[in-house]
């Protein structure tokens, strides 16, 4: 668990059962960073990336992913001439691109088709009063409401099941979701697909409260002092318990933060 710019978060990437059967690594990525606005606020940065199962280099590039757009979101928001009004769905597609340009490039360098660093991508960028999001592939952005938790975007899927779209696919930007949300942002989590079974109801297209709400507590409640890798073990063998593998065989990976409130533990401190 990390508390940094007011926000606390943890994050956890968890090999599925079939990887860990078989002996093979996972194959998702996650990562956060905070930045220092030119107005000298902060923004919150998360991306999350899941390599595609029959992508040889998946993993590499799911982590090349995640790291190029933190890279990329550091380069444009740190700007002497940037301010929060330049966020647009437009600047999602510039970032989207420069995912792209670092994946063609990885590729050229091994000498192995693009298509072998095949990823989803989901990633956040979140500051005072606005934040936008971008999507392209399955997994899910929930965001807390106040009364409740909602997907930013429902995950995309391609006409057949387990089908779903890639960063390195030549129509990727045609399939880009991004969104500018104008509202404050307090809870956000964003999961890979191995967790869509317990995290949504598919009937209805909404999150599924009672998997967010003790978890988001647990981030919550935790104090600013002892240990910061305790909340992190934690969620790890909370993402590879049994209960969790038996609902899911795929990797697993969480990325929770949220803006404590003066009530909380440790917020005083902040």
């Amino acid at each position: 668990m990390t508390e940094v710019g007011g926000w606390r978060y943890v994050q956890a990437a968890v090999p599925g059962v079939a990887h860990r059967v078989s002996g093979s690594e996972g194959q998702d990525a996650c990562a956060v960073q905070m930045l220092t606005l030119p107005d000298g606020t902060s923004a919150l940065v998360m991306a999350v990336a899941d390599g595609a199962g029959s992508a040889l280099r998946s993993r590499e590039g799911a982590e090349q992913a995640c790291h190029t757009l933190l890279a990329e979101c550091a380069a444009s928001l740190s700007q002497a001439t940037a301010t929060a009004t330049d966020w647009s769905p437009a600047l999602a597609e510039t970032w989207l691109h420069a995912v792209q340009a670092a994946l063609i490039q990885q590729a050229e360098a091994a000498g192995v088709p693009i298509r072998e660093f095949a990823c989803t991508l989901l990633g956040a960028v979140i500051a005072a009063d606005q934040a936008l999001f971008l999507q392209i592939g399955d997994g899910v952005i929930v965001i807390g409401t106040g009364d409740g938790y909602r997907p930013v975007f429902w995950p995309q899927g391609g006409e057949y099941p387990n089908e779903t779209f890639f960063v390195t696919d030549a129509t990727a930007a045609s399939r880009l979701d991004s969104v500018l949300l104008t509202e404050a942002i307090t809870e956000i989590a964003l999961l890979t697909d191995g967790l869509q079974p317990l995290a949504l109801h598919y009937q209805t297209r909404q999150a599924h409260e009672p998997f967010f709400r003790p978890l988001f507590q647990c981030l919550r409640d935790y104090p600013e002092t002892g240990c910061p890798l305790a909340l992190a073990t934690a969620l790890e063998q909370f993402l590879d318990s049994p209960a969790i593998n038996q609902r899911t065989h795929d990797d697993k990976t969480l990325i929770l933060a949220l803006l404590p409130t003066p009530e909380d533990p440790g917020a005083e401190a902040v």
